[in-house]
């Protein structure tokens, strides 16, 4: 039997709980990288950005969002990657983020992704710029949990 989608949705926590989770858990990763693999001068890449669930297309007060995508201008050092996937590791893991895959690792080019259990996903990399973006997986607004 399949489950109600919206009876699942319930169980998680709301769009806006786990945005605000998020945030904080990308604030972590900027704050450290910074630290101990910068100095970093990370800036606001792209906003906010809401979509529907493709998980869910007929729960119309669902959705996902693309969080404020991070960019730094550069590269880290092929040196400096491995500290900074154990960083992102280590602060991804205390937000339910499984172990980090990884999507490309040669030298001067390095991304990982890293996905929760409700369908999040976060992209680290380091390119021509340092980039961290997260998305959701998707959630009810608030309104519609009650």
């Amino acid at each position: 039997m399949v489950e109600d989608p919206r009876s699942l949705l319930r169980q998680r926590p709301s769009i806006e709980e786990i945005s605000e989770r998020y945030e904080q858990m990308q604030q972590r990763l900027l704050d450290r990288l910074n630290t101990e693999v910068g100095p970093l001068s990370w800036a606001v890449s792209d906003p906010v950005s809401r979509a529907g669930c493709t998980e869910f297309p007929d729960v119309f007060d669902a959705e996902s969002r693309v969080l404020e995508s991070w960019r730094a201008p550069g590269n880290l050092p092929d040196a400096d990657w491995p500290l900074a996937v154990e960083i992102v590791q280590e602060i991804t893991v205390e937000y339910g983020f499984g172990e980090p895959e990884i999507i490309v690792n040669r030298s001067g080019d390095h991304e990982i992704i890293g996905n929760d259990q409700f369908g999040a996903v976060y992209q680290f990399g380091t390119a021509a710029n340092t980039v961290l973006m997260i998305t959701t997986g998707c959630h009810l607004l608030a309104a519609a949990k009650g």
